[in-house]
């Protein structure tokens, strides 16, 4: 590549980089720097175009986060909670060109967001939140790849390959321990609850923490489950990826083919391959 590339290509960068700052720091130097580069065209200035369009950016990226965490809007309002994703939304950039993936730090910022701390659930009601995103958008299980086998296969297999036999969940599958019932409070601040259930959506906190599981059932539909210690135990152990045979070997206050067999039964664990 020739110098006179080169020299274009930078300065398309830092022409790109002023009018990042523009949007996302928007700052009197920064805003007059980028409004500089800008030709004037029409009734409306450089500054009031950047304005605009900081407007309808900021406003869409604030629309995602609304949409994917609508529980956490309810809880504190949507005047409270565009305030508190503005600093967000400065600190963590979109790094794809799809809104639908965007806010994963958004709990930990809550977590640390001082005006927040009289909430202290609201980080980990965001956490449920998003994972119940994640779950939804999960990718159908396929199962002529990766070697993923149906259920109904174990009848072809031998006791030589037990060893080798590793179950697989549904790939929407995410586990998260929380100190508070966020179950309940995302529960009860759901509009078909509040329509259902009018004057009864109050949650104490005192009723301690709650092992969850959230996923997405084979008919697409959406669950929140509260799993007992040894069934959290026994999905963490798949997921961190221990054949069957190590689950086997762990200790749990009931038998493994118990929690197995529940788990089959819900549709939780879809198949199996042989590893």
């Amino acid at each position: 590549m020739d110098d006179q590339k080169i020299e274009t290509l930078d300065a398309l960068k830092c022409l790109q980089d002023e009018f990042y700052h523009a949007i996302f720091d928007a700052k009197t130097a920064t805003i007059a720097q980028t409004a500089s580069t800008i030709i004037a065209a029409g009734e409306l200035s450089p500054t009031e175009r950047i304005n605009i369009y900081r407007g309808s950016i900021l406003g869409g990226i604030t629309s995602a986060l609304t949409n994917i965490y609508p529980v956490c809007v309810k809880l504190v309002g949507e005047e409270y909670f565009t305030h508190m994703v503005s600093a967000y939304l400065k600190k963590y950039p979109s790094s794809s060109a799809d809104l639908g993936r965007y806010g994963e730090h958004l709990p930990a910022y809550i977590a640390e967001f001082k005006p927040a701390q009289d909430l202290p659930y609201l980080s980990d009601v965001a956490q449920l939140e998003l994972l119940w995103h994640k779950a939804f958008n999960a990718a159908e299980d396929v199962f002529s790849k990766d070697g993923l086998r149906s259920l109904v296969e174990l009848q072809d297999i031998s006791e030589q390959e037990h060893a080798r036999m590793e179950f697989c969940l549904a790939s929407s599958v995410h586990l998260f321990n929380s100190s508070y019932p966020v179950h309940r409070i995302w529960r009860v601040n759901q509009d078909e609850f509040q329509e259902r259930y009018s004057g009864e959506g109050s949650v104490d906190l005192s009723e301690g923490g709650a092992k969850l599981l959230i996923w997405r059932g084979a008919d697409f539909s959406m669950r929140v489950d509260v799993l007992s210690d040894d069934e959290y135990q026994f999905v963490a152990a798949f997921l961190e990826g221990k054949s069957f045979e190590d689950i086997v070997d762990m200790p749990f206050n009931q038998p493994v083919s118990d929690i197995l067999q529940r788990c089959i039964q819900t549709g939780l664990v879809i198949g199996f391959k042989l590893v």
